[in-house]
Formats: C-alpha cells, sequence, structure tokens
C-alpha cells in the first residue's frame, strides 16, 4: 500500500554492505554465534535469535528506519528464521523461500502482523487485508469481477486510457513518471472499476493522496503506538487530512451508486449486486473496504510497476532494445490489442523481472493462530511474521547475479520450481493477488503502446533508487521524451506479415 535512507552502508542497490571493524546489524555470522554462545531467545524445542542493536523502547526500529531493505535483506545470512523488535513488538523474520512459502500457503497463518494492521488503517477489512474466516465470504463476491473474462472487456478501456495518457507527451518533454503513471492508473480504475462520475473523483483523489497516505502508514508500521501517531504534528496533520479527503470521496461513490446512478457494469457494480452464500450483500461497511481495496491496489500497484520498468529500461538500452525489436515485429506500430499480448513474451518477461527487483509490496506479514515449528524452529500462537519479497528474490541459489535487471531468467525453458516458489510479488496460496491478471493487462497494454512510440532516457546523473514507504516506489530524476519510429517490417495486430 520516504525519505529516510540515511547512515546505513549499501551498495546502489539497497543491498547491505560487507562487515566493518564495528559490530553491526550487517555483520550477522559474527552476530549469531554471539548470540548462540548467550543462549538467548530459546522458544521452543529450537532457539529463534534474536538480531541484536536493538535500543531500548524501539527496539529494531532504528535499522528499519534508516534502510529497511538492507537491514531486511542482511538477516538472510542468519538461520530461516530470527526474532526483531519493533517497539516492544516481537517479531519473527523469515529468510527462506521454503519457509516463506508455508507461511503463504499453511491455514495456521492469518492475515495480520504490522504491515497488515497498518494496511487496516487505510482500507479497513477488505478482501486484501480481511482474516481468512473473512476471506471465505468475500472471495466469492469480489473474484467474478477480476474474471478472464471481465478483464477482456476492460482491456479496450484501458487502451483508451493509455493512449489518452502518452497522446500530450511532446518531443524533449521532461517527464515525471511516477505522476504520469499514477495519473495513467486513476484513469483506468475511474474507467473499469468504478465508472461512476464519483468514482472518477475518487480515483483521483487517491492518486494524489496516495503518497501521503503511504508515507505515514510506513511510520505507523514501524512504530505502532497509536498515541504517538494522535499528536498535533505536521505529518501527521497531513496523514488525517489526506485520509478524510479520500474517505469523503468514498462516501460519495457509495451514495451514487446506492441511488441507482451505477454504470452497471463495472467492478463496483457487481460487488453492490453480488451476495454471499447465505444471500446476503454487503453493507455500506463493507462495500467501502472493498473500494478502497479497489482503488489503493488499482492505482499505486500499477503506476509503481509501470514507473520503475521505464525508469529501469533507461539504464538498461540492451534489454529495451529487444524490447524494441520484439514491439516493432509484432506490433508494427499499431496499437496493442488483448490478442497480441500472447505474442509479446518479451514484454511480459521485462515486467516480471522488474516485479523481482522492485516488488511493490516489498514487505508481507501474517499472524499464527498456533503454536507451529517453522523451518525446524517454533513459533509461538499469536506471533507476528515477516516475508520479504524484496529479499527473497535476491537468494543468489535462485537467481545467480541477483541485481542485474534479466528478463532472460523467466523464459520458459529456464524458469526453475525454485524461481516460482521464490517469487512473491503477488502473495501466494488462497491469498494470491485477485487483480493479477488485471494489472498485468492493464501494465502489458501500458509498456506495449509507450515503448513502441517513445524513448525515454534520464534528464540527469540521478541514479535509479528504491524508496520504501509502505509500498516500494521508485526514486528518481525525470525523464526525457523523444519520439521513435517502429521498423517497417513486422506484423500488423491482424498477423498479416508486412514487408
Amino acid at each position: 500500500m520516504s525519505g529516510w535512507l540515511v547512515g546505513i552502508p549499501s551498495d546502489k542497490h539497497g543491498a547491505a554492505g560487507a562487515c566493518g571493524d564495528e559490530e553491526s546489524v550487517f555483520c550477522l555470522p559474527r552476530i549469531f554465534a554471539k548470540q548462540v554462545s548467550e543462549g538467548v531467545g530459546v522458544v521452543g524445542a529450537q532457539q529463534v535469535q534474536r538480531v541484536v542493536g536493538g535500543v531500548p523502547w524501539l527496539g529494531h526500529v532504528i535499522g528499519l528506519v534508516r534502510d529497511p531493505l538492507a537491514f531486511l535483506s542482511s538477516l538472510r545470512a542468519g538461520p530461516a528464521v530470527v526474532r526483531l523488535q519493533l517497539a516492544g513488538r516481537p517479531v519473527y523474520v523469515v529468510n527462506t523461500a521454503e519457509a516463506a512459502h508455508r507461511v503463504l500457503v499453511s491455514p495456521v497463518f492469518d492475515k495480520g502482523g504490522p504491515f497488515m494492521d497498518t494496511a487496516r488503517v487505510l482500507v479497513g477489512n477488505g478482501v486484501i487485508t480481511c482474516s481468512n474466516a473473512d476471506h471465505r465470504r468475500q472471495q466469492p463476491v469480489m473474484r467474478p469481477a477480476f474474471h478472464r473474462d471481465q478483464v477482456a472487456r476492460y482491456a479496450p478501456v484501458m487502451g483508451d486510457c493509455v493512449e489518452q495518457a502518452v497522446g500530450g507527451w511532446r518531443e524533449g518533454a521532461l517527464l515525471d513518471v511516477e505522476a504520469c503513471m499514477y495519473g495513467l492508473a486513476a484513469q483506468v480504475v475511474a474507467r473499469t472499476l468504478i465508472a461512476a462520475p464519483a468514482g472518477r473523483k475518487a480515483a483521483g483523489v487517491m492518486a494524489e493522496a496516495l503518497p501521503v497516505l503511504l508515507e505515514g502508514m510506513f511510520r505507523q508500521m514501524l512504530v505502532p503506538w497509536p498515541l504517538l501517531h494522535r499528536l498535533p504534528l505536521p505529518a501527521n496533520r497531513r496523514f488525517r487530512q489526506a485520509q478524510a479527503r479520500l474517505e469523503q470521496a468514498v462516501s460519495h461513490v457509495i451514495t451514487q451508486y446506492r441511488t441507482s446512478e451505477a454504470p452497471g457494469d463495472d467492478v463496483l457494480s457487481l460487488v453492490m449486486a453480488a451476495a454471499d452464500e447465505e444471500g446476503r450483500p454487503l453493507d455500506d461497511t463493507e462495500v467501502r473496504d472493498q473500494l478502497l481495496s479497489v482503488l489503493a491496489a488499482g492505482v499505486e500497484t500499477t503506476a509503481s510497476l509501470l514507473a520503475w520498468t521505464l525508469h529501469a529500461l533507461a539504464d538498461y538500452p540492451e534489454v529495451e532494445g529487444r524490447l524494441w525489436d520484439e514491439l516493432d515485429r509484432e506490433l508494427a506500430g499499431s496499437a496493442p490489442a488483448l490478442a497480441d499480448i500472447e505474442r509479446l513474451p518479451y514484454t511480459r518477461q521485462v515486467l516480471t523481472e522488474v516485479l523481482r527487483l522492485w516488488p511493490p509490496t516489498w514487505m508481507l506479514s501474517r499472524i499464527t493462530l498456533e503454536e507451529t515449528v517453522l523451518a525446524g524452529f517454533t513459533v509461538p500462537a499469536g506471533a507476528d511474521v515477516i516475508i520479504s519479497p524484496y529479499a527473497l528474490h535476491r537468494d543468489t541459489a535462485v537467481f545467480p547475479d541477483p541485481e542485474r535487471l534479466d528478463p532472460d531468467r523467466w523464459r520458459p525453458e529456464r524458469v526453475t520450481a525454485a524461481q516460482r516458489q521464490a517469487f512473491t510479488a503477488f502473495g501466494g496460496g488462497r491469498r494470491k493477488c485477485l487483480g493479477e491478471h488485471y494489472g498485468m493487462t492493464e501494465t502489458l497494454l501500458a509498456l506495449a503502446t509507450i515503448s513502441s512510440r517513445w524513448q525515454l532516457r534520464k534528464a540527469t546523473a540521478a541514479p535509479l533508487r528504491p524508496l520504501p514507504r509502505f509500498l516500494l516506489t521508485p526514486k528518481a530524476g525525470p525523464l526525457v521524451a523523444t519520439r521513435r519510429t517502429p521498423v517497417a517490417h513486422g506484423r500488423r495486430a491482424d498477423g498479416e506479415q508486412q514487408r
């Protein structure tokens, strides 16, 4: 669902640096050896080691605030499960793909923990954040709205939104790519998911408010002290004001749909017309939670993936060149349609590899419903458990040279079972993202359109860096738009060969 990256030794990708003279959280082999000798952190038959370096009251919050990506990545040098302290709250961090898979698929683990608890501040008890018990009722209501047949009906609208968004670009223009992609994603949500006039306003409010909301939610996640976040501080006031604007816009949407002014064929119409297994429709609170879930996921994650991809292509011209070759060969300058997507495997590989390197949801959390053994370690009932897709996606045993953008990792003949298990950008198990097909369809159509017509180049030497807020967003300078002309030979969308 920023700007705090200071002081921790890391490379340009945010990976932990080598051990120095001082003992720190990044010198984990030494620290874990010390923990074993001290005999701390015994939870069951096996010991869950506590990472040292915390301070009174805050625990390990300082390390997470300074550079959370480096901090969590560094923990992988230790055992499969370790324990942190976040402002008095013990948290278990999972460091292997096998253990993470178990957490995501086992009914012993439910939605909860610091990430999910904070997400509920924004989206309530919607399908993304609800408990497993509530999910059994909510998923059948939401699933038809994201069925492949429904997405096929949205695809032409998605294409129209992309055409309108890039139609205003001009040769040599300096583009704030993040703002452009937020605007595009908001338009798509407003025309497919919440298509009534009030829905368009709500999508725009969400796009404007999300940066402030995500920054505030990041603070609340790391320091879960409600009284602190109610103080009349400027950051707290900005958060409350943004949340109030969004709540007001959502309330207007629900009122409009309840008074029979709904379009009838968008996601929210389908949700409001649906009933659960007992024939009970959603009440206004449940509709509000689903609406906010759709807005947050539909705007932020899609916009973030597209922004990351466009910035990455500016840094990797050889990848961009191969992307152009595929688009020129298969589209020959025509606008992409849903039927073209299956002929664009490299385009899909580029997006998948960007998701591996910079997953928007860089942290997932769960809570244990009962005591369980995870990777040989006993984890108590009611424990908060954290998974970092960002860290797991950098396992050198699964992804060699993990900091390199290599779309060929995802060629069908190269994909391994270990890769599929370690790749957690969309979650996993029964709670895997319902909107995966919707989001990938939108981003494929958008990337194919943009890269067919434009080359985006860095305007400054500012490096591309991950900015961990509640979700992971890119921090980079503007890009310069240069119009490009596709090569003359290729296939049009109808499959006819051009000469």
